[in-house]
């Protein structure tokens, strides 16, 4: 029915509009009409070259007749596939080709039909019967095809081209749109690499867009025999990932369908592209290859509508149903434009109608990538979602865990500072204020030595309240507290304190409660020196070496020294294990004069900045 109405159409046009259908035929390869009859042929006309030999041109003669002169101009309109030269009444009218290319085959391959259109001038339109007598140039790779001739006044003509203009139409819609939505598609992809149907369909719809191209271009973009091994290996690929699209959308369980079809494209591309460039013609069924073309890609298409049937059958839904009714329309349009127009040339009418099964496609496969695109960006939104809250709730853990561990640690660590304290005020203090008691207890001693015994327990307690208030690793800051609380008892002991402080930085290691680890250390060597050194001065120092990455505090007296026979004793232990949990080294060593001693400690300068 479709074939009716759209090839045979022309013929019911009213007016002066003539659809000449009838014509006679003349085996004549001579470039001047005939003058005798020919036998009876009719429009359109099919056919392809001959296994062997080489075919001939010949003439189609039409004969109308006016009752009346005309007036106006008239057009001329052949759709052909091959070169023609068009006489009316003996004189040429116009030509598809040169006339000296009039006996020469088309070397291109021509998808659709070539139009023709020539003005007829009015005194070549008197009254009185007329003839058009038509060559038909020898076939091409396209086989040759002539449709109806139709003639007529200009205004009809164009009116009567509304159907050729709608199809040009359908096809440039088509062509820019499955371009279009195709690189669209390729942009997904290139954004999400792992969606490779995207990829897929974006390949499949520019595919759709390069074999309409022929129907859209005035002339071919490459010269032979590129352009034909171009849309053949297209029109392979291109049945190739049809396959694949429909396996994706019909969710069909034949998996084993898709490999089959990536193995046809792996074995038809590069056996088309090798009898495109050998220019091995589509209607020469003498040769192998065209069954094997025609045979392949018929298998694909069945594949095709044999996987959308399946997929349906599994799952009963309008996605699978619009896809098998898409496939089926492919199979039976590529029959009937393909198949059927070569190997049974001239038994039907051919309208070529591949663009309403690529415009399906390209609006289909379109609509299915669209919505698996919201489809996947609706998952990574609940995705997200789901993440944040799991994350959320594993922050929320985090920080509860982390509270209690700090409070836990901030437990411990006063539990610890709080048995530090008790020991410094056992060691320091405790034994003060023993030593109090016992001159307190002895009445020979008298009240002079009570209040010295009790001074001396304040001063501890000073001391130790002085280090303790040094957090921010001050050391200029502990050691003149040091020297505050410590010079009266120097002096009272009769020792010269010499104070020569050259740097004074913040240490880290002096943050915190640490100022009273080193503050221990420099009251204990200078109540050795009081008590044991017999000295008379004693010189307090600092010296920064940077190379070392050290700050260097030392202390040393002028009395009789250290007897290195003699083992060190808890005093010096002590001082030993400050050190240690300071990260300082500390030694001793004889004065620089080779009298008394020389105390060192070596301080890290890590995170250590200058004193203001």
């Amino acid at each position: 029915l479709l074939h009716a109405l759209l090839l045979q159409w022309p013929a019911a046009a009213g007016g002066a509009l003539r659809a000449l259908v009838a014509v006679e035929r003349v085996d004549d390869a001579s470039l001047h009409p005939p003058a005798g009859p020919g036998r009876p042929g009719s429009l359109p006309l099919f056919e392809t070259l001959p296994a062997k030999g080489r075919a001939q041109p010949f003439w189609l003669l039409a004969r109308f007749d006016l009752a009346e002169d005309e007036d106006s101009t008239w057009l001329l309109e052949i759709a052909h596939r091959t070169s023609i030269l068009v006489y009316l009444d003996g004189r040429l009218l116009a030509h598809s080709v040169p006339i000296d290319e009039a006996d020469l085959p088309p070397r291109n391959l021509v998808l659709g039909n070539q139009r023709l259109v020539a003005s007829v001038p009015p005194d070549w339109l008197g009254r009185g019967p007329h003839t058009l007598a038509v060559r038909v140039g020898a076939p091409g790779p396209s086989g040759t095809s002539l449709g109806g001739i139709r003639l007529g006044p200009a205004p009809e003509m164009q009116a009567a081209d509304a159907t050729r203009r709608a199809w040009l139409s359908l096809r440039t819609a088509t062509a820019l749109g499955a371009l279009v939505v195709g690189l669209f598609l390729l942009s997904a992809w290139l954004v999400n690499r792992q969606e490779r149907l995207y990829l897929g369909a974006a390949l499949y719809l520019m595919l759709l867009a390069l074999l309409l191209s022929p129907y859209l271009l005035a002339e071919p973009p490459l010269p032979v025999p590129w352009w034909r091994l171009s849309l053949d290996v297209a029109d392979v690929a291109s049945k190739a990932l049809l396959v694949g699209i429909v396996v994706a959308a019909s969710g069909s369980s034949w998996g084993w369908a898709r490999r089959l079809a990536w193995g046809y494209a792996v074995i038809a591309i590069p056996v088309d592209a090798l009898a495109a460039h050998a220019r091995l013609p589509w209607s020469d069924f003498d040769h192998l290859w065209p069954w094997w073309a025609l045979g392949s890609r018929l298998l694909m298409l069945g594949l095709a509508v044999a996987v959308a049937a399946r997929g349906w059958l599994d799952r009963p839904a309008a996605q699978g149903a619009v896809t098998l009714v898409l496939c089926g329309l492919s199979l039976w349009i590529w029959c009937d434009v393909s198949f059927f127009a070569l190997v049974w040339p001239g038994r039907i009418g051919v309208l070529d109608l591949n663009v309403v099964a690529y415009a399906g496609w390209a609006l289909w496969v379109g609509a299915l990538m669209h919505r698996r695109l919201l489809d996947t960006r609706r998952r990574d939104a609940e995705l997200r979602d789901e993440l944040a809250t799991r994350l959320q709730q594993r922050t929320d853990e985090l920080q509860h865990q982390f509270a209690a561990l700090q409070a836990s640690e901030n437990a411990r660590m006063a539990a610890q500072e709080r048995e530090r304290l008790l020991q410094e005020m056992h060691d320091g203090l405790g034994a003060q204020l023993t030593a109090a008691k016992m001159i307190a207890g002895d009445a020979s001693l008298g009240r002079e030595a009570v209040v010295r015994a009790l001074e001396d327990c304040i001063r501890e307690l000073r001391l130790a309240v002085d280090a303790l208030s040094v957090t921010d690793g001050d050391l200029g800051l502990l050691l003149g507290s040091l020297r505050h609380r410590l010079e009266p008892g120097l002096v009272a002991a009769g020792i010269a304190l010499q104070w020569r402080l050259v740097a004074t930085p913040h240490l880290a290691v002096l943050k915190g409660s640490q100022a009273r680890e080193l503050a221990r250390i420099v009251q204990e060597a200078l109540s050795n020196v009081i008590h044991h050194a017999s000295a008379s001065r004693i010189r307090v120092a600092t010296e920064q070496d940077d190379a070392a990455g050290v700050l260097r505090l030392s202390i040393e007296d002028d009395g009789g020294g250290m007897d290195p026979s003699r083992p060190p004793g808890r005093g010096l232990r002590n001082m030993r294990t400050r050190a240690q949990r300071l990260g300082a080294d500390i030694r001793w060593r004889p004065g620089e004069d080779g009298r008394g001693t020389r105390l060192e400690v070596d301080l890290p300068l890590d995170g250590a900045r200058p004193a203001p």
